[in-house]
């Protein structure tokens, strides 16, 4: 099976300009295009000022976002990377992702996480503590909503029964899961539930010990391991005139293309990876983040997927 590499859509400021709907539309169509597997949109509803939060004060909302990219799109996968999943209602997440899979033609990928921002969670009325707690359960419900026939679910914060739930999704026996998180906690709930592991970058010996772990974790249930997607950030010099410090040591993924390349296939070999999940940094432009993916796909993509 060739290297698969899926990449993020500028539904929000993090990749360093202001975005736009036509940006969005835009990063989709030329990821499809080029051959990426998948493009994935953030999540944040409303956060504080504090310097961590910086990046998410301008974030379109995903479900709209992933809506539009489908109706734009053909064949990419449409994907979210991540949703907040404790501080939004699980019915009602449910059904909206199940739509959005039923009009993308089955293209849906629903990638979890548990969130960081206790201010944004206070603004929403839903206790920080419980984040995890609520994630279990929300992904155990979402399971059941997309189920065939009529829905009944008993547990710590939703209960009910025989009640509809439709329309339900086209992939079966749900849309894949992709869970994030490095944790202990998120391991066991990535071998539970998921279909793949994505963590946020790491160190590669870091990525081995905590590949180990889920890799117990889903032994200790009775699964088969399940694969990792490492989200990789790529910032071209060459693109976004960043040049890496100046007597320092290069950045991980930061430099030339041939660089970027070797770094990968470090990862390749050291953890066995043959997906990547590929964050643009560094564009100050919608111009530049179309150039840093034409350049990936032609330049490094196919060194990795060679070796």
């Amino acid at each position: 099976m060739p290297i698969q590499f899926s990449t993020r859509c500028p539904n929000s400021d993090y990749l360093g300009f202001e975005t736009s709907p036509e940006a969005i539309v835009a990063a989709a169509k030329k990821a499809e295009e080029i051959g990426f597997d998948a493009i994935f949109v953030n999540d944040h509803i409303i956060v504080d000022g504090s310097p961590r939060a910086a990046p998410w004060t301008n974030v379109y909302d995903p479900f709209v976002a992933m809506s539009f990219i489908a109706a734009h799109t053909t064949r990419i996968g449409v994907g979210i990377s991540v949703l907040i999943m404790p501080y939004r209602n699980p019915v009602a997440s449910a059904k909206s992702l199940a739509t959005i899979d039923r009009m993308s033609g089955g293209r849906l990928i629903a990638g979890v996480g548990v969130g960081w921002n206790e201010a944004e969670f206070a603004a929403l009325g839903v206790p920080f503590h419980e984040q995890g707690a609520r994630t279990n359960e929300y992904l155990r419900l979402w399971q059941a909503c997309w189920a065939p026939g009529k829905v009944s679910f008993a547990g710590r914060f939703f209960s009910f029964s025989d009640m509809h739930v439709n329309p339900k999704p086209v992939q079966q026996p749900h849309p894949p899961i992709w869970i994030g998180g490095a944790s202990d906690a998120a391991l066991r709930r990535a071998a539970r539930f998921a279909t793949l592991w994505q963590p946020t970058p790491l160190p590669a010996a870091e990525l081995v010990e905590r590949q180990t772990a889920l890799r117990q974790a889903c032994e200790h249930i009775g699964r088969v391991p399940i694969p990792t997607r490492m989200s990789f950030r790529v910032e071209f010099s060459t693109i976004t005139g960043n040049a890496p410090p100046s007597g320092g040591k290069r950045p991980v993924g930061h430099g030339t293309p041939a660089e970027v390349a070797g770094d990968l296939l470090n990862y390749r070999e050291k953890a066995g990876l043959d997906a990547f999940q590929i964050n643009f940094h560094g564009n100050r432009n919608l111009d530049q983040l179309l150039q840093s993916m034409e350049c990936f796909m032609q330049d490094v993509a196919p060194i990795v997927s060679d070796q």
